[in-house]
């Protein structure tokens, strides 16, 4: 046998396993940093100092602080009916993301109060989607609720992804919200990190969860799977879109089938991740106002809110 193809013989499977080893390597590094990306704040919207440029009537920029003596930024538009809604962002967002909702309920006489989380926008603090995140939610309800304005037991709230991640386990322990929206909400975060990178099976998913595991978000908390059936009987509006890639179809379905009535569903058609207004922004504004007049104002039964949305 020639010189060259006894050292191919030798090279080439040795060469096959350095090759393998470094597009593993590339994958998991991949995974791994977009992962960590997810609970990585963006730099703040410029719009964050500037709430005359909302269009909304009457904004005003506020602020309060946590427990934890974290202050946190906000926009409040003043109610106009004696109620109030609360927004509460996801992650590598601030409260802009969710000024589609402020104009909507705002249009509709509802006081909004939107706030940057910990570490996001122009709130101080660190980044944590754990007990800083619901010391936060605490205190924008406790402000809320000193609103010369607003009548007792009218306070209402919309949580966004990791923002209705939290919402659900603040409602769960916390009375106070009267009811609840909840949009592309995760049912369990560790399942929906193993599902968004289940490309390469192991590979792929075990750096995502490392990465998780050295986020600003604590695993040892119960999941909304967990607790989404104790919001009962306050009632509860569960929306997502059939396009959704970060808390698929399937999932938003699982945690609408564990609530407990009086819940409803909407499914947006050709709707991403939180992206209603975009495919269907007269319908969604209307869901929102209806919905929330209902509970909030109206005072519907458990069994009349089967009937709001369907």
């Amino acid at each position: 046998m020639p010189t060259f193809l006894k050292w191919s013989a030798y090279l080439l499977p040795g060469l096959v396993v350095v090759l393998s080893l470094s597009l593993s390597a590339v994958i998991a590094l991949r995974h791994y940093q977009d992962a960590r990306r997810n609970f990585s704040p963006e730099p703040p919207e410029a719009i964050l100092a500037h709430p005359e440029a909302t269009g909304i009537e009457g904004i005003q920029d506020a602020s309060f602080t946590s427990s934890d003596h974290t202050l946190i930024a906000a926009w409040y538009a003043p109610s106009h009916n004696g109620a109030a809604v609360l927004l509460v962002h996801g992650t590598s967002a601030d409260r802009s993301s969710l000024l589609v909702e402020m104009k909507s309920l705002a249009a509709a006489g509802f006081g909004v109060l939107a706030y940057d989380g910990p570490g996001y926008g122009l709130s101080g603090g660190k980044v944590c989607w754990g007990d800083d995140a619901t010391s936060a939610l605490s205190a924008a309800i406790g402000w809320l609720s000193a609103r010369p304005e607003l009548e007792p037991g009218r306070i209402g709230a919309l949580g966004l992804s990791m923002g209705g991640y939290v919402l659900t386990q603040f409602a769960a322990q916390d009375q106070r919200l009267q009811s609840l929206v909840l949009e592309a909400v995760p049912p369990d975060m560790i399942e929906t990190m193993r599902w968004q990178h289940r490309k390469w099976g192991f590979l792929s998913e075990q750096p995502a969860l490392w990465a998780l595991r050295h986020s600003a978000m604590p695993l040892d908390h119960p999941s909304p799977q967990d607790l989404i059936a104790t919001i009962a009987p306050r009632p509860l509006l569960l929306i997502g879109g059939d396009q959704d890639q970060t808390v698929p179809l399937f999932m938003t379905r699982q945690l609408f089938d564990l609530a407990i009535e009086p819940k409803s569903l909407w499914i947006v058609a050709g709707a991403g991740h939180g992206r209603y207004a975009e495919v269907a922004p007269d319908e969604y504004s209307v869901r929102l106002t209806a919905f929330f007049t209902q509970t909030l104002l109206h005072g519907i039964t458990p069994i009349d809110a089967r009937k709001v949305h369907t």
